[in-house]
């Protein structure tokens, strides 16, 4: 179970101005919790992906700080909603986004709480989203207000996209939201579960279907027909046993290595038929130069091999929807160096550089050249789980870096240290 995390040391302020320490200890733990299980207590969950509550809840704290909100939706249910602090017309933007959709909490006997109570046990949030993605939505709504208490002028614009539709693929919110020009950053910061460290490379999704064909006949008499299911069965296990060492050994500095995974197979009639077809869907999950295009070949080629050396297969191979753009961006970005020594700042720790091992709505802009960092409390393993949790230590400091990241990035606070 998944500990409280404390600041390191949270009365040091070794590496932030007296401005800067004033400002991060006006944030209240306690109100950024409140806000979290309210949050929880809305229920967002996809289907249907209604965000409309847990919007309110958002828009009724960032209206009592005084900062404008817009909530647009394209589907109604579906609403996100924007914020800015400072002149959106100037640059450069700072673009806080997290998703306020989660999936469903699925069977709630797996749960030791109630999944949309917002359950507060020593120390930690418990409640579906309260990582993925409600605890970054939280902490970002608390810097934007943090921010705005104090009366901070802006060079530039900072931005708060809270949006629907992650969970489904983020067509009717992040993607949408973009192409409507309202989305329109500088400089990104995607809110998920990082375990509070910037994450600056994510994979992206590749999805890639197989339908194996065979010969329908009666099931009593199997031996006239050909099972699909079967010669599928037989073919994706040769897939596993082909690619996985191979893609295994494909590496990135900050994430774990290229994957298949078989997610879905579906295949028949009825009992008492032959199947004359299965479908197979795949979840390929694509490294940072690595194309759908020489995905797919490569399990061509692995086929193409079955057939040679084991059975013959009729089949059909495709792929469709778009694959987007790794995020990627390099370590050395000024952006990330300002946002790492940030973090060491904000939590009185230096903490490395990592990966984000799921994919997320980055990917929409990855592809425009501009830097991309995601970051974000809870542990990822805990996302989608039963149990779902954030402790409060790591929602403070989640707070504390975005405030602060936003303050050195806009608001011409000198820092203190050369960013690293």
């Amino acid at each position: 179970m998944q500990t409280p995390t404390a600041l390191a040391n949270p009365s040091s302020t070794s590496g932030l101005t007296s401005f800067e320490a004033q400002i991060l200890a006006s944030i209240d733990p306690t109100e950024a919790t409140a806000l979290l299980q309210d949050l929880i207590r809305q229920c967002s969950d996809f289907p249907p992906g209604d965000t409309r509550a847990a919007i309110k809840v958002v828009a009724t704290k960032l209206t009592e700080a005084g900062i404008p909100v817009e909530i647009l939706a394209r589907q109604e249910e579906q609403a996100s909603l924007l914020a800015w602090l400072g002149d959106p017309s100037q640059k450069p933007c700072l673009t806080f986004h997290a998703h306020i959709d989660t999936v469903s909490a699925g069977d709630l006997g797996r749960w030791s709480v109630d999944p949309f109570g917002g359950q507060l046990l020593d120390g930690i949030v418990y409640g579906r989203g309260a990582g993925d993605d409600k605890g970054s939505v939280a902490a970002q709504c608390m810097a934007l207000v943090t921010i705005a208490r104090a009366i901070v002028n802006l060079e530039g614009c900072l931005q708060l996209a809270i949006v629907a539709d992650e969970e489904s693929g983020g067509l009717e919110g992040t993607v949408w939201l973009r192409d409507l020009g309202k989305l329109k950053p500088d400089l990104l910061v995607i809110g998920e579960q990082t375990n509070n460290q910037v994450a600056i490379a994510e994979r992206v999704a590749c999805g890639i279907d197989l339908i194996v064909f065979g010969k329908s006949t009666h099931g009593a008499m199997p031996w006239a027909g050909e099972n699909a299911v079967l010669k599928a069965a037989r073919a994706i296990t040769w897939l596993q046993e082909q690619l996985a060492h191979r893609l295994a050994s494909r590496s990135h500095p900050y994430l774990p290595p290229a994957t298949l995974n078989i997610g879905k197979i579906q295949g028949g009639i009825q009992w008492n038929i032959v199947p004359d077809q299965c479908k197979v869907e795949m979840d390929r999950r694509l490294l940072p130069g690595e194309t759908r295009e020489a995905a797919m070949q490569e399990i061509q080629e692995a086929l193409d091999e079955f057939v040679t050396r084991v059975e013959p297969l009729r089949y059909k191979l495709f792929s469709q929807g778009e694959v987007a753009t790794n995020v990627n961006t390099p370590e050395n970005h000024p952006f990330v160096r300002l946002a790492n020594q940030a973090l060491a700042d904000a939590v009185n720790e230096r903490r490395s550089l990592t990966g984000y091992v799921q994919t997320s709505d980055g990917r929409w802009f990855s592809g425009h050249g501009l830097p991309i960092i995601i970051f974000g409390p809870s542990d990822p393993a805990v996302a989608h789980a039963p149990d779902e949790r954030v402790s409060v230590g790591q929602l403070e400091e989640a707070a504390r870096f975005l405030t602060l990241l936003a303050l050195r990035q806009l608001a011409g606070c000198p820092n203190p240290k050369e960013a690293i």
